[in-house]
């Protein structure tokens, strides 16, 4: 009797470990009658419901959900899971139609954020919401890292289907795997199923979770093919596919998921358009091989990027055919409407026109039409032009000679911005019109901060105001590239960080602006490039360089360093000798400038993260770095490794280390650290700000000047290590520096010391004149946008190129 009891009770131990089956219905809630051929999961068998909206699934050891996957112009009227009871049997799904102009349409469209990271309220909530009403989206998805316990508990109660008024879905990220019975306990009990799928328009959607994290979570690759593979068989013909995940599982064309017993199943096969995933906390879009299947990345909507990119969610839009196009809405710009041109203090065009050019920008909001009218000083209407689009923020026009009085005066004038919404914002400006002087650009400016060392002799020290000689648009974003002068021409290059269309390397008069030639990139060249040679040289974050004819814009050579992981390639070469050296990691190189060609290649590390620094000249070393790894020194002659540190805070900056008197200056998170030839330790200045911003230390005498991501720029003088001031700029517009977010009154790019003079370009869009010994504010000009780019100043002449893909050209004394 005892041993026939032992056995029943093993067989019904046997029976429980196999999941017991499962029963339910999908339902139209509006008619109550069932919905046939309706995908049903228990979180590894896939079946269909039969004509009258039944479904029956034979169970597993794992289930913990019983899910379904959306689609047919459907939607839940609560959750598309159900936690599986054991007292209960049947599971019903009420469905409700959607309205008219949501799932109608054979597309997708949808809001994308990750890596949010927080358990506080912030204005990006709101943005996202009113943008996703906005654009009328399908859904919106969270790729990970919502994080660790308060932040999902935020999230769940905040952001959520009922409070942003659309489908919400989420992902799993590592740090989602957190303390409990297993990893992903939490998360289910807050969001459900870790890996499901559901459709709108021609595309499937799968979420897939993340393979490791914190903690370990319960689930196996092994689980993740058998229902991968299962849920790919129902996908019908014609549809494409968009996996969802918080890291990219292949930087290659090809994209399969391998389980224990060898078996492979191959996600091209199955339609594979687009892998969208987080983790890295940067902007980037790649494509994989020629086979059309592209992954897209994104920093935080709710603070800056690891690698200094600017805060933002991703809008997503799918056609029929399955083609992708993705938009940023950067994060936190509120009703901003700047007139650039023109400006205070402008003059007019070399043909007497007067350029008209607005940064026009809210994160929430679409601006559907823009208007210049131009007054004189009796506010008598002279002119109204309307303004066309020119990239993300940029409006432009043009008011012909023949509609001025004289060229010349102090006139007013207004735009007028009529948002999407409904909305309308206003911006009034008074301006002086002189006539333009003579230009004569003699003098060069060849590199990132003038030279190697990464510390500029401005060889023009006067200032008396900031006058506006010419502003032109680009068509596309500018991060982190400084203008280049040579020989009477400017250079630079733009991103494209969503869909490659727009990078490009770009050659402009340094006179006027105008165009002389434009060359596209494969991918965003996101920091600085370098002349030699006569020769334009850059590298894009796919590891690809590019030297072209200087004159021409033709193309000399192409070289492809074998980047073949994450992360991209954000930084900046240098030009030493016939070498451009260039790359990170094992793509690190010294490149023959003349034909492309390898002289030599790092083979002692690799990995860490995107850093947006430019490698600086140390005596005969070179200066490189890997963020959230080291601080690397390597001889010119060889690339050999002479040292590396990544103490002190050293492995997680983002800034250009800077040479003065032999000695390297280098940010740490709290501290400047100033090294001697073997990277040792021979002094340090303690900073009560983040350091982790984009920029070099300015050096003059015995000062130095030292931006920081939210508490604006320190002087301190150098041989007592005092701080004698802080310059406080304002709020910045958007946020790019690691893990910054309001209030943060940032500097991203390097001032400039010009004889008694610093100018300073700050993340609030605007241009001040400093006097460098007190930080009393002499002049200021405001350009409308986040400017991240290093400085230019050649001949009087200051170079300014702000995100919004504006370069303008400013005059700085009473000769101009």
């Amino acid at each position: 009797m005892k041993t026939i009891s032992l056995s029943i009770l093993c067989c019904l131990l046997i029976l429980n470990s196999w999941g017991q089956a499962l029963t339910g219905s999908v339902y139209d809630a509006s008619s109550n009658t069932g919905i046939k051929n309706f995908r049903v999961s228990d979180g590894k068998n896939i079946v269909l419901t039969d004509a009258k909206g039944f479904f029956s699934l034979p169970g597993h050891p794992k289930q913990r959900f019983v899910f379904i996957t959306p689609a047919d112009g459907y939607h839940c009227t609560d959750s598309f899971y159900i936690r599986i009871d054991s007292n209960r049997t049947s599971y019903n799904f009420a469905l409700r139609k959607d309205k008219q102009g949501r799932n109608h349409r054979k597309g997708a469209k949808f809001l994308r954020l990750t890596d949010t990271e927080t358990y506080l309220y912030g204005n990006w909530i709101n943005e996202t919401r009113d943008f996703a009403k906005l654009a009328s989206v399908d859904f919106i998805v969270h790729t990970g890292d919502i994080c660790y316990e308060k932040g999902m508990q935020f999230h769940a109660r905040q952001v959520n289907t009922r409070t942003m008024g659309v489908p919400v879905y989420y992902c799993v990220g590592n740090h989602d795997l957190v303390k409990g019975a297993y990893g992903e306990a939490l998360y289910e009990s807050l969001f459900g199923p870790v890996y499901y799928s559901f459709e709108y328009g021609n595309t499937h959607f799968i979420v897939t979770p993340m393979r490791y994290g914190d903690y370990k979570p319960s689930y196996t690759v092994d689980d993740i093919y058998d229902w991968l593979q299962n849920d790919l068989k129902y996908v019908t013909d014609g549809k494409h596919v968009v996996i969802f995940n918080h890291d990219l599982w292949s930087f290659d064309s090809l994209f399969t998921v391998k389980n224990s017993n060898g078996d492979v199943l191959n996600l091209n096969e199955h339609r594979l358009k687009a892998w969208i995933y987080g983790h890295w906390h940067y902007n980037y879009s790649h494509e994989h091989g020629k086979n059309g299947i592209v992954s897209v990345c994104s920093a935080p909507a709710a603070d800056g990027g690891i690698d200094n990119s600017i805060s933002n969610f991703d809008v997503f839009d799918i056609d029929e055919q399955g083609n992708l196009d993705v938009k940023r809405r950067y994060s936190y710009v509120d009703n901003k409407i700047t007139v650039v041109s023109p400006a205070k203090k402008s003059y007019s065009s070399p043909n007497g026109n007067l350029q008209i050019n607005a940064n026009i920008y809210e994160t929430d909001d679409l601006v559907d039409r823009a208007t210049f009218r131009l007054y004189d000083m009796r506010e008598r209407l002279i002119a109204v032009i309307p303004l066309k689009q020119s990239g993300d923020w940029s409006w432009v026009g043009e008011i012909p000679r023949k509609q001025l009085q004289n060229g010349t005066g102090t006139y007013q004038g207004t735009v007028e911005a009529n948002m999407l919404s409904g909305k309308w914002i206003f911006s009034r400006d008074t301006f002086e019109l002189m006539p333009r002087p003579k230009l004569n650009i003699q003098n060069n400016w060849e590199t990132a901060l003038e030279n190697n060392s990464r510390l500029p002799a401005i060889k023009d020290p006067r200032f008396t105001a900031f006058k506006l000689l010419w502003t032109q648009n680009t068509g596309a974003n500018i991060w982190k590239s400084s203008p280049l002068i040579i020989n009477g021409k400017l250079y630079l290059s733009t991103i494209d960080d969503e869909n490659r269309r727009t990078c490009k390397m770009v050659c402009l008069n340094a006179l006027d602006g105008s165009v002389i030639w434009e060359f596209k990139t494969g991918n965003s060249i996101k920091n600085s490039l370098a002349y030699a040679g006569g020769k334009i040289l850059g590298t894009d974050v796919d590891g690809i360089s590019y030297a072209l004819d200087a004159k021409s814009g033709k193309l000399v050579w192409k070289h492809d360093g074998g980047m073949k992981s994450l992360p991209p390639y954000n930084g900046a070469g240098l030009v030493y000798n016939d070498e451009y050296i260039t790359g990170s990691g094992n793509y690190l190189q010294a490149l023959n400038i003349k034909n492309g060609a390898p002289v030599w290649t790092n083979k002692v590390w690799n990995g860490g993260e995107a850093t947006p620094s430019a490698m600086t000249l140390f005596k005969d070393m070179v200066i490189t770095s890997s963020n959230w790894n080291r601080l690397y020194a390597h001889s010119l002659k060889n690339g050999k490794l002479q040292w590396s540190r990544k103490d002190g805070g050293i492995r997680f900056r983002s800034g250009t280390p800077t040479t003065y008197k032999d000695r390297l200056f280098v940010q740490g998170i709290n501290m400047l650290h100033v090294l001697d030839l073997d990277g040792k330790t021979i002094d340090s200045i303690p900073v009560k700000g983040d350091l982790k911003t984009m920029t070099a230390t300015a050096i003059s005498g015995d000062q130095l000047w030292i931006p920081t991501a939210a508490d604006g720029l320190m002087m301190y003088q150098l041989s007592t290590k005092e701080k004698r001031y802080t310059f406080m700029p304002g709020e910045a517009i958007s946020y790019s520096a690691p893990y910054s977010r309001p209030p943060a009154p940032t500097i991203e790019s390097t001032p400039l010391v010009a004889g008694k003079y610093l100018f300073v370009a700050a993340c609030d869009g605007k241009l001040y004149a400093l006097d460098k010994d007190s930080g009393k504010v002499i002049d200021t000009l405001d350009l409308g946008a986040p400017i991240y780019a290093d400085m230019t100043i050649v001949d009087g002449i200051l170079f300014v190129a702000d995100f919004s893909g504006n370069i303008s050209a400013i005059g700085l004394n009473e000769n101009l």
